[in-house]
């Protein structure tokens, strides 16, 4: 691939494209790209901290090279104005600052934001007066961490609005589970499941984390089986079915390995003992792997369903993944979501139906 940082964002969307079609070779009216803004897409990221000419400063590793970092133009101008504050105070309170090692920001487009600070020493009482009066300073929740401590000052999520064409939601973004980190792109790819999937039948939703595209679907499927391996994210799941009214959504925490063996029924778990899974007809299974694609007994898994919708964050494992799953289904509507401009990745979307 040609290197993507040194050409424009036009012409690295068409190299992603290029790519794209050689690979999976849609038909041209089953295909659709979604560019992003090219700057200030970014709502959380996370830095180490590192002495730079006897003052702390944010630090980040490339090619195995630490080098500081100030600002970041991918990063949503909310992030940029807290980075500069932060710094500001922790270089200003020694005291505040002692053996901290990692920031960690996230915002939201609501306008709601949250600092993670992560030390290597016990957090006392005079740390959480401090950080009291800098959250009070910074308009902004603190978030204290050490080993096994956990001190919150304000909330421990922020609040994210999605809007499709037809459903209008939100979703708490709880610290330490994952969540997406581009919300246009996160609305775009929200929008093109919602107008190319069919709702026939129930769902089956396999690594759904805080609920993003769970509570999507409670709104256009009569019924929704979530799992869901993190404790974190199955907590924060539960919240935001709740603050959505999704009641047609049942969920456990479980590994897609052991939600498709339970569907099976070669093994019973306790953790499925409210939810009869003879009462669903799962016609449709949606997954979000992660960048190694599907292993083998998960791909074997998928010609028990109609629909298959498959997200992808690794470009060569949906590649390898589709030979295989075109052997029962036909590829019916494909999508290149631009999620991290300036570099290589590309996040793709597949749709495909029992032949």
């Amino acid at each position: 691939m040609t290197k993507i940082v040194t050409i424009s964002y036009r012409e690295q969307l068409k190299v992603k494209e290029d790519l794209f079609l050689s690979k999976i070779k849609p038909s041209i009216d089953n295909f659709t790209i979604y560019d992003s803004p090219s700057e200030g897409y970014r709502t959380r990221i996370e830095f180490g901290l590192n002495k730079f000419d006897g003052k702390l400063g944010y630090s980040m590793v490339k090619d195995g090279i630490r080098f500081q970092v100030t600002e970041l133009s991918i990063c949503h101008p909310k992030i940029n104005e807290l980075m500069r504050k932060t710094i500001a105070h922790i270089n200003q309170d020694i005291n505040f600052s002692k053996k901290l090692f990692q920031v960690e920001f996230q915002v939201s487009q609501k306008g709601e934001s949250m600092i993670t600070l992560i030390y290597h020493r016990f957090l006392d009482e005079e740390w959480e007066k401090k950080a009291i009066k800098f959250s009070t300073a910074m308009e902004s929740s603190i978030i204290g961490r050490s080993h096994k401590q956990c001190l919150i000052k304000g909330l421990n999520f922020v609040t994210e609005e999605y809007n499709t064409n037809k459903s209008k939601y939100e979703l708490r973004l709880y610290e330490q589970c994952f969540s997406q980190t581009n919300p246009s792109i996160c609305n775009d790819m929200l929008n093109w499941v919602e107008e190319n999937i069919l709702t026939d039948g129930d769902l089956l939703e396999l690594h759904c984390g805080l609920g993003t595209f769970t509570i999507l679907f409670s709104k256009i499927f009569k019924k929704v089986l979530a799992t869901e391996n993190s404790r974190p994210s199955v907590k924060g799941l539960e919240q935001n079915l709740i603050l959505n009214k999704s009641k047609n959504v049942s969920f456990a925490r479980l590994s897609g390995h052991e939600t498709l063996d339970a569907l099976k029924g070669t093994r019973e778990y306790r953790r499925l003992n409210n939810i009869n899974l003879n009462n669903f007809n799962l016609s449709t299974i949606f997954l979000d792997p992660p960048r190694s694609g599907l292993d083998e007994e998960t791909l074997l898994s998928m010609k028990d369903f109609q629909q298959i919708v498959y997200i992808s964050c690794g470009f060569e494992s949906l590649v390898r993944d589709l030979e295989y799953l075109k052997k029962s289904h036909k590829v019916c509507q494909t999508a290149l979501f631009d999620q991290f401009p300036h570099t290589e990745h590309i996040e793709s979307g597949v749709i495909l139906r029992k032949y």
